[in-house]
């Protein structure tokens, strides 16, 4: 048989990328979908290859005699000079979305699809361009939602696009079944829906500020505080306070571990988040120290930093910290590999070492009477350093 010649296994196969190419479209425009068809050449093998192999191309004749999938087989009558007229199959025409899903096994997700497409076009109303683009841009998302999900889905996206400035906390929503966790996990999906009915992904609702760690070294910078606490980066800002120095700590056990310095402020950097801080007008104003992890992500935020706070600089993220405590350092499993132009010569020269090795020397690894002799070379002691 011709290598062309298209079996019904074949035929299936085309007619199910062709379901997932347009299915979106589909979606997005159901009136125009019922115009669509779609027609599979079957390619009927010429006498020479029916003299080659005659078997095999009555096989494939027989398998599309005996075809009852979706669409019409088209049938036409060749003429041969060795095999006399025989009836061929040329072509297989499928009709409409519902056929093109249904020879290639896919109508009940199909079916699915429409219900739930309907169903949120009903809640999100009145139907526009837009909405139902949002709905189909989204059908990959909502079509694996459980029922009970789906119907949260729908009447979250339907709340939220009807209170367009409610200012509740997620909590606050009355959605049966909704809480933090969930609007989470489908916030992305939930939000391109609510952009298709207002233009806009913003909610309206609000979220648990981010809470920063901060330590006064300094009690005498904010006389009546605790020497500790947390507040939000918005607090934060407002905080009067004027630091000679802002130190900036990767992870939270250094800054709960620091002694008293004079002039002195802690933050805890958040990670990635630690840039956040350049807008905060009294850390921006001091003289900014910013002591990260020994490893590739240590680095990669502080570069980030650096970008918003040109004057930051690192402490103890030197060659000569990693060489004293490298039997201290673990395999790092998942380095940052992307190039990091805001370091310094000395930094970039630990980071290649860092790679080198494919290392990472957590912050807290380090001992703290090293810690300590380094922590700020020129430090005065507050009041009551012991």
């Amino acid at each position: 048989m011709s290598a062309h010649c298209v079996s019904p296994a074949a035929a299936a196969a085309k007619a199910l990328t062709a379901y997932n190419s347009r299915r979106r479209r589909w979606l997005a425009e159901p009136a125009v979908a019922e115009e669509d068809s779609l027609t599979v050449a079957l390619h009927p093998p010429s006498e020479q290859r029916i003299a080659e192999d005659p078997d095999t191309v009555v096989a494939w004749a027989r398998s599309w005699r005996a075809y009852d999938g979706a669409g019409r087989v088209e049938w036409v009558v060749r003429r041969w000079a060795s095999f006399g007229s025989q009836e061929v199959p040329v072509r297989l025409t499928l009709a409409g979305p519902d056929q093109i899903a249904s020879a290639c096994d896919r109508h009940t997700e199909w079916c699915l699809l429409g219900m739930r497409r309907d169903a949120l076009l009903d809640h999100l109303g009145p139907e526009s361009a837009q909405v139902s683009a949002a709905v189909a841009a989204t059908a990959g998302k909502w079509l694996v939602l459980d029922d009970d999900d789906f119907v949260r889905l729908t009447t979250t996206a339907r709340w939220l696009s009807e209170h367009r400035n409610s200012g509740y906390y997620i909590r606050q929503l009355p959605v049966p079944g909704v809480d933090t966790k969930w609007l989470a996990r489908h916030r992305g999906l939930v939000e391109t829906l609510v952009e298709g009915v207002h233009g806009s992904r913003d909610l309206g609702i609000r979220s648990l500020p981010h809470l920063r760690d901060l330590a006064l070294c300094d009690p005498a910078l904010l006389a009546g505080m605790p020497r500790r606490f947390a507040t939000s980066l918005a607090d934060l800002t407002a905080l009067p306070l004027s630091p000679a120095r802002t130190l900036i700590l990767e992870n939270k056990e250094g800054l709960y571990a620091l002694p008293p310095l004079a002039g002195t402020v802690a933050l805890h950097g958040g990670g990635y988040t630690a840039p956040e801080l350049a807008g905060v007008p009294w850390v921006a104003d001091s003289e900014v120290w910013y002591w990260g992890d020994l490893d590739s992500h240590g680095f990669a935020i502080l570069d980030r930093l650096r970008r918003h706070l040109p004057h930051v600089r690192s402490l103890l993220m030197d060659e000569a910290t990693l060489g004293r405590w490298r039997d201290l350092a673990v395999r790092e499993q998942s380095p940052a590999l992307h190039d990091m132009p805001h370091l310094t010569d000395s930094e970039t020269a630990t980071l290649a070492s860092l790679r080198d090795g494919d290392l990472r020397l957590e912050q807290e690894r380090i001992p703290w009477p090293y810690v300590l002799e380094r922590l700020l070379p020129d430090r005065a002691a507050c009041p009551g350093d012991k």
